[in-house]
C-alpha cells in the first residue's frame, strides 16, 4: 500500500470546492482526515506498530495511535486492557514491546492517506461536511454532503478491503490445488461418477426406468 500526506486531500478539497481564499488550520483539518480514516476502517489502512512501552506499578501507557493491540513483548504473554493502559504482570521499569494496528504517519505525526481515489474522496467529503456545520462551505447543504460521505466511505471500504492481483491470483492457485476435479473436463467428466452433462446417458436411464 502506497500513502500520500494529508496535504494531497487538502489540496483536492480546495480546487474541487474553489476555497482559494479560504484560511484554514491544517491541525486541525489532521485530526478530521484521521477520524474520517477510521470510520471508513478497512484493515488495509492500518500498519502494524511496535512501540517500546515502560512498566510502572504494573502498568503502562497505550500508544496514543493505538487502534488494536495484537500482542505485548509475545504473543502468548498475558495482559488486560484497562482504558488508556494494559496492565502486565512485570517489574519496575521493564521494556515491554506493544504490537498494534495503528494509523501510518509522517515525520511530522500527521496521518498518511492510503493511494487510492475512492478513500481520497471519501476523506474530502468527511471534510466537507464538517466544514458545511462551520458555515466555511455554504452553497452545500449538511444532508447532501453527509449523504455524499456515506456513499464515499462504503466505495472506500470495498476498495479497501477488496482483494488485489496478486490475492485473486493466489485464491484460484488454492483453489486448483484443493479442487479434486479440476481435469473432469478433459475426461470427459467420467471420474466424477454419472456423466450428468451426457445427455445420451440421461436418455438411456429414462428408457430403462420406463
Amino acid at each position: 500500500m502506497n500513502y500520500d500526506v494529508v496535504e494531497v486531500v487538502v489540496n483536492k478539497l480546495v480546487s474541487t470546492f474553489k476555497l482559494r481564499e479560504w484560511t484554514y488550520d491544517l491541525e486541525g483539518l489532521v485530526e478530521d482526515i484521521a477520524e474520517a480514516l477510521k470510520l471508513i476502517g478497512a484493515a488495509r489502512i492500518f500498519a502494524e506498530i511496535m512501540q517500546p512501552v515502560v512498566v510502572n506499578s504494573m502498568i503502562a501507557k497505550i500508544p496514543r495511535d493505538c487502534q488494536n493491540i495484537k500482542y505485548v513483548d509475545a504473543p502468548n504473554q498475558p495482559y488486560r486492557e484497562s482504558g488508556n493502559f494494559i496492565e502486565i504482570d512485570k517489574p519496575d521499569g521493564t521494556i515491554v514491546n506493544i504490537v498494534y494496528q495503528g494509523l501510518p504517519v509522517d515525520t511530522r505525526g500527521y496521518p498518511l492517506v492510503p493511494d487510492d481515489a475512492s478513500v481520497r474522496e471519501a476523506i474530502m467529503w468527511y471534510l466537507v461536511k464538517v466544514l458545511t456545520l462551520q458555515r466555511e462551505i455554504k452553497h452545500i447543504d449538511f444532508k447532501t454532503a453527509e449523504s455524499e460521505w456515506q456513499w464515499r466511505c462504503g466505495s472506500a471500504r470495498a476498495a479497501l478491503n477488496g482483494l488485489n492481483l496478486q490475492q485473486v491470483n493466489a485464491m484460484y492457485q488454492n483453489f486448483v490445488r484443493l479442487n479434486p476435479v479440476k481435469d473432469a473436463h478433459q475426461n470427459n467428466y467420467v471420474t466424477v461418477g454419472m456423466n450428468t452433462l451426457n445427455r445420451d446417458t440421461r436418455q438411456n436411464l429414462n428408457n430403462n426406468g420406463n
